[in-house]
């Protein structure tokens, strides 16, 4: 019995060699065959077109006008406009037909086979059948050759094709020589059920490592019947191809562009034509990946995924229906070691220096986790963008993977989650108009990042599924009926003014979600989820019911958020108040730069500045890009991590003990219970940032244990502590039912005691009521004891923006880094203001402290 064979898919071919020439066609050719009537010479029928066939070329300046006939016949044109708009393109080089204009040919080529060495306004009359390219182009000194046939009717009433040879030539621009080219289609695959835009982009680089950007234009060939389309830009430019009426090419799908022409705009502006369906055959080959999607597979698939954007990282989980269809692929499945496609597919250019302008094939993703960023060419791209340029989102992408270890990049924007945190990221200064409105900048690429992520989600999701079905390979499309996305958001305000929740911001990124996901989705909709009701969805099982005040501690990157929730247990009165909630500006990224504005000033007191920037760079490298703090940085980082713990858990316990004070006061509604920790976000990494990152997360709650051993929330009541990393809020999130999220909205305490003057006003477990009126005159009492050792006496302390106004030759550590008086406003918690304007400085105080007792290396 002989063993079936699975074949590949057989290549297609152009469609001059695929199709049968159309009524319009015949037109085409027998106008140009009117100009050769005269020549003696009968010409090579068209299936015989070998290089025997090859006699004599045509006399260019025959086959210009030949050319030129029979673009008045496409287009019907009078013979002035076409000498006017075509026959300058083209002259009489006695050997060929020349190109006038300077053509394109970088180090690297694209592809032989899919870069055509002709004027871009030929492409039409080979759609037509008229010219038929003989082979790739070959270089001949300084000029491009490029060998053709010429097919015509010279009968005025039969229709036999006659191919006559001709040769275009073109010189190509010396400027071009030096830079490098690449080039990726978006979708990977060739699928007619994609719903989103094809998008095609190109990037350009010099050889000689300038970091000068290259000027480039890319969209269609010019014709005369209609304005040709495209867009400019620097460094690489991103073409959402319009969807039309196209030639007919066999395995390339309807609709889609088959001609780009790339132009880089400097010097005498060399251009060149790719055709794409051939360069997708040079990229793929054989493979069964490389054919069209045709069938649908019979069973629709649906898919709930929860989304967790945090200020450095994005985690995605997928949850796809048992009882459903398949779904392509999973952009980040659990356990899978495999990398993350981008959803672009590398069609020229090396594979090494790809990602640097967003033409690599797999995205950065450390861990599973992708990071809170995108990248762009140029400032120019991120500046059309937030001026509002409909085409600017495509021209960004998500961060790629690097093909190999090099310095060079595009421009990272990342830290955009909130308009405090914009103040901490490098790329700000590149374009200061974004600093003129924080909030309009931050929702802005908070939107765009959320398409693109969608977008990428619907690329992965769409994959053809290959299947072996009768001795070949089919290629299914899978048919994606509904998604449901899920979007994770924490309870406080967006900014420090405290003008709108981050929920009213997150519901239009979650719409922008969606519409990348409708890009292979037939529906999809969104819904959003409190941190909190996600972590208490995904929270273990346990026996022990004593654990009922939940602490959700949500250390992310840029706050630090409390959240109390008292339960009501049966047959016990009901607390005064369900829980509380507080928001503090005293994230991740704040006590980066205390702990670097601390170890600079013991370190290098001489260079302050420069020795703080470098730290909280190196710092924040790590974070991003994985690694582990070394030598004497991983000596004094246990003083830095108990200065954080320190200051953090202090804050946990003060929330805790107001708010099981001011829903029970006598306790006996809580006697017995005890406290379940939810430890939320990527701040608490910091605590070991001494271990490896595979070790750090165990590290980090074994240190959160011993010290809350060492000193408990609350005596003798049972703790049980949960860690909530990102993927578990995420699969929590899953879990929670429209409906479930409590109805009471979180309350907020003032913190410390509040005076007026001398006057007691009210005290720290006190709720803070933002309908009073803003009177100036509260502040922190000063008989609050727990108060007085918190903040070391001191009325405020200098401000983030303020450590560095000072003499640069002086320590802002000689003065306690003492701010002076401070006005609170009534409406709001004054112990959440104070630690607004003074947390970091305190952190830094509290880590000075520690580091003294830390030996200096000499």
């Amino acid at each position: 019995m002989r063993r079936a064979t699975l074949h590949p898919p057989r290549t297609g071919r152009t469609c001059a060699e695929t199709r049968l020439p159309s009524p319009d066609s015949i037109s085409v050719q027998r106008a140009a065959g009117a100009v050769l009537r005269a020549l003696k010479r009968h010409g090579a029928p068209a299936n015989r077109l070998t290089r025997a066939a090859r006699a004599e070329p045509l006399r260019p300046s025959l086959a210009i006008e030949a050319l030129l006939a029979a673009m008045r016949a496409q287009f019907g044109l009078p013979e002035p406009a076409a000498d006017e708009l075509l026959r300058p393109a083209l002259a009489d080089w006695r050997d060929a037909v020349g190109c006038t204009d300077p053509l394109l040919v970088p180090a690297d080529a694209v592809g032989p086979t899919g870069e055509k060495h002709l004027p871009s306004w030929c492409a039409p009359l080979v759609d037509a059948g008229v010219v038929h390219l003989d082979g790739p182009a070959a270089v001949d000194g300084p000029r491009i050759v490029q060998a053709a046939w010429l097919a015509v009717v010279r009968e005025s009433e039969l229709t036999a094709v006659e191919c006559f040879p001709l040769v275009f030539a073109g010189r190509y621009g010396s400027g071009a020589a030096s830079l490098r080219i690449h080039l990726a289609l978006s979708p990977p695959f060739l699928s007619p059920g994609w719903r989103g835009s094809v998008c095609l982009r190109a990037g350009a680089q010099r050889l000689d490592g300038s970091r000068t950007p290259v000027r480039l234009w890319l969209g269609s060939p010019a014709s005369p019947g209609s304005p040709s389309c495209g867009v400019a830009g620097e460094g690489a430019v991103t073409w959402s191809m319009p969807r039309g009426a196209s030639c007919v090419v066999a395995d390339w799908p309807e609709g889609w562009q088959r001609w780009a022409v790339l132009r880089v705009r400097e010097g005498r502006e060399p251009q060149s034509l790719w055709d794409l369906p051939a360069l997708w055959r040079a990229r793929t080959g054989s493979a069964p990946e490389a054919g069209l999607a045709t069938p649908v597979s019979a069973a629709a698939g649906t898919l709930r995924l929860a989304v967790d954007i945090g200020s450095t990282s994005t985690v995605v989980v997928e949850e796809d229906s048992a009882a459903a269809g398949a779904v392509g692929a999973k952009l980040l499945p659990q356990g899978a070691h495999r990398p993350t496609p981008s959803g672009f597919r590398r069609l020229g250019g090396e594979a090494a220096t790809a990602h640097q302008v967003g033409c690599a094939e797999h995205l950065l993703a450390p861990g599973g986790q992708l990071p809170t960023a995108l990248a762009a060419p140029a400032a120019a791209a991120l500046t059309d963008l937030l001026a509002g340029s409909p085409e600017a989102v495509d021209q960004l992408w998500l961060p790629q993977a690097a093909g190999a270890e090099d310095g060079g990049g595009p421009l990272l924007i990342d830290r955009f989650k909130s308009p405090d945190l914009l103040l901490l990221s490098d790329w700000l200064a590149q374009v200061p108009a974004a600093a003129a409105d924080r909030a309009y900048v931050s929702r802005t690429l908070l939107e765009a990042f959320a398409y693109h992520l969608g977008r990428t989600l619907a690329l992965a999701h769409a994959v053809p599924l290959a299947a072996p079905e009768g001795g070949r390979w089919t290629l299914r499309r899978p048919r994606l009926a509904s998604a449901e996305a899920l979007l994770t958001y924490p309870e406080c305000a967006f900014d420090s003014a405290a003008t709108q929740p981050f929920s009213a911001v997150y519901e239009r990124a979650a719409a922008e979600l969606c519409r990348g996901l409708e890009a292979a989705w037939e529906s999809a909709a969104h819904r959003l989820v409190a941190d909190p009701a996600a972590a208490r969805a995904a929270r273990g099982r346990t026996r022990d019911d004593r654990h009922s005040i939940e602490t959700y501690v949500d250390f992310g990157g840029l706050t630090l958020q409390v959240t109390v929730h008292v339960p009501h247990s049966g047959g016990r009165p009901a607390p005064f108040i369900p829980g509380t909630s507080s928001s503090f500006l005293l994230g991740g990224e704040r006590l980066i730069d205390a702990a670097a504005f601390a170890a600079a000033d013991r370190e290098s007191r001489g260079a302050l500045r420069d020795a703080y920037r470098a730290t909280a760079r190196r710092w924040r490298g790590l974070i991003a890009s994985g690694g582990r703090l070394h030598g004497p940085e991983a000596d004094r980082h246990r003083a830095v991590a108990d200065a954080v713990l320190d200051i953090v858990l202090e804050l946990v316990r003060r929330q805790l003990e107001g708010t099981l004070r001011r829903a029970a006061p006598d306790l006996t509604a809580l006697r017995g219970a005890g406290v379940r920790l939810y430890l939320l976000g990527e701040g608490w990494k910091l605590v070991a940032m001494d271990v490896d990152d595979e070790l750090r997360e165990a590290e980090t709650l074994r240190r959160i244990e011993e010290r809350l051993q060492q000193a408990p929330l609350l005596i003798a009541a049972p703790l049980q502590l949960q860690r909530m990393t990102k993927r578990r809020v995420c699969e929590g999130a899953l879990r929670v039912r429209a409906g479930d999220a409590p109805a009471d909205p979180a309350l907020e305490l003032q913190g410390v005691d509040v005076a007026s003057g001398d006057e007691l006003r009210q005290r720290w477990f006190g709720l803070a009521d933002a309908a009073s009126a803003a009177d100036p005159d509260v502040l922190p009492h000063r008989e609050d004891a727990w108060w007085r050792r918190f903040a070391s006496g001191s009325d405020s302390l200098l401000r983030v923006e303020q450590w560095f106004s000072g003499p640069p030759s002086t320590s802002p550590f000689q003065t306690g880094l003492l701010g002076g008086n401070l006005a609170f406003d009534a409406r709001r918690p004054v112990l959440k203001q104070w630690i607004d304007v003074s947390g970091p400085s305190l952190v830094a105080l509290r880590m000075r402290e520690k580091l003294q007792a830390v030996p200096t290396e000499r």
